[in-house]
């Protein structure tokens, strides 16, 4: 997480640094490109990275290792080519929105998405090798570099059409890097690959990836639509609101590295009830991070919204409060647990009726209320279906409901995040805050007063601070 933490610092100047280089158009033809690599990238590679993370930890020789690893690499190599074959449909197909940026960027687009989905399995790579230091590493310094790649050309050249060769170069280097490790490490070979190991691998693999597929068609549903229905510099304002996604992946995928090896331990020796212990544990911790993160971004939202990206961008501050709300989803995710479980056909059916029902509801409230009921009815699906997948979760740990939901525990935690939340509020609309000097003083006050309380309140204890560090 930590790692995650100091990438998410430098990779949060992007939208900074761009809304200010770029016209409102040209940053649109930006997010256009990401959102179709965003969305493209976990519909091909089908869980087989994630896939790592299981029989990795499990093989008993270098040879199996090197035969997952190759089977893994050749997987996501095959499929980036797939992508330029979807990439030249969908720009003949498709209009004057997203086909004419595809039109614009192809041959870059392509070979983007090939080398950033054929690398993508480093960083599991190293939570499987239980290589903590180097993932952190890897992680930290590939966002930097991509963050300074993308930043550097949209302020020196002012134009997209730089910002995305410089983005092509990047992923070519990440690539490179990625087959190098992956070469001296394990030696790939395709004659150690057979079509047992394939269909094993493929047996855990595919229905991940198929719950990876449905999990993002319902996150990009929302910008799809508003993408369809107003236009790229609405989209470009709209996705400026929906900036703060990355922090809960960030968090997320850190803790569910940790957590998942130790959850395949608690299952294969039967001990049900480690598993439930785990997950309250890792809801209570990030719970202390993100409910501070809601109340004091809720409290300064408008202000936020318009010190870090300008006026032109204050449309995108309801959008922005809508979407907080996840970061209680994001508090009790599930989904570490029924992987373990290999209940991923639950979670297809789960996750796939989700989708439907937030594409309907989507359209429907964005007729009704208009832009602002598109979040709305993801924040609504998105909660209906945590909740499901609790009492779900609850039965499989065999664990009753009230046990397994730590309520109190959460309540708690929110109330401390609330009492300082309510004189930021106050404090910002008194001032009047328009710099970033006084918005970064009034989130460190913040954080202050609520490690303060925190602390005194046995929220954060001593070790909880050694751990960070791995001292406990």
């Amino acid at each position: 997480m930590f790692g995650r933490v100091l990438a998410y610092v430098v990779m949060f100047f992007v939208p900074i640094i761009n809304t200010r280089a770029l016209s409102v158009d040209q940053y649109g033809y930006y997010r256009q490109f990401q959102l179709l690599f965003e969305t493209l990238t976990p519909l091909l590679i089908l869980g087989f990275p994630v896939s790592l993370q299981y029989y990795l930890p499990r093989a008993e020789s270098e040879r199996d290792r090197s035969v997952y690893v190759t089977q893994t690499l050749t997987f996501l190599f095959v499929n980036s080519l797939i992508a330029m074959v979807i990439y030249t449909v969908l720009g003949q197909v498709l209009g004057g929105g997203m086909g004419l940026m595809i039109r614009s960027f192809y041959w870059r687009l392509g070979a983007f998405t090939g080398l950033m989905m054929t690398s993508v399995y480093m960083e599991y790579l190293f939570a499987a090798e239980k290589e903590v230091g180097r993932q952190a590493v890897y992680h930290a310094s590939f966002a930097i570099a991509q963050a300074a790649t993308v930043m550097g050309c949209a302020w020196f050249f002012r134009d997209v059409t730089a910002v995305i060769w410089g983005l092509t170069i990047f992923a070519a280097v990440k690539f490179l890097f990625a087959v190098g490790y992956t070469v001296a490490r394990y030696r790939p070979s395709f004659r150690l690959i057979s079509l047992k190991t394939i269909n094993e691998q493929l047996s855990f693999a595919f229905p991940i990836g198929l719950f990876s597929i449905t999990l993002v068609l319902l996150a990009q549903t929302d910008k799809f639509i508003i993408n369809r229905f107003m236009g790229r510099e609405a989209f470009a304002i709209y996705v400026i609101g929906a900036f703060q996604i990355p922090v809960v992946n960030m968090i997320n995928q850190s803790v569910r590295n940790v957590t998942f090896p130790l959850m395949v331990e608690y299952e294969k020796a039967d001990r049900y009830e480690s598993i439930a212990d785990l997950w309250r544990r890792t809801v209570l911790k990030t719970a202390v991070l993100y409910f501070p993160i809601f109340v004091g971004l809720e409290a300064v939202a408008g202000t936020f919204i318009r010190v870090l990206y300008t006026d032109t961008y204050a449309a995108a501050a309801p959008i922005f409060m809508i979407y907080l709300l996840l970061l209680f989803r994001a508090t009790l995710d599930t989904v570490s647990i029924i992987q373990v479980f290999k209940r991923t056909g639950y979670l297809l059916r789960v996750f796939g009726t989700a989708f439907v029902v937030n594409l309907v509801l989507s359209i429907a409230l964005f007729k009704t209320i208009g832009r602002e009921g598109v979040p709305l009815a993801t924040v609504l699906t998105l909660f209906a279906t945590t909740m499901v997948n609790i009492v779900y979760c609850s039965r499989l740990c065999r664990v009753p409901l009230r046990q397994f939901l730590p309520v109190g525990g959460l309540v708690r935690r929110f109330l401390v995040a609330v009492i300082p939340g309510v004189g930021l509020c106050w404090i910002s609309r008194r001032l009047g805050v328009d710099s970033f000097i006084g918005l970064a003083a009034l989130g460190i006050g913040y954080i202050v007063v609520y490690g303060a309380l925190a602390r005194a309140t046995d929220l954060i204890s001593i070790g909880d601070l050694k751990s960070l560090f791995g001292r406990s």
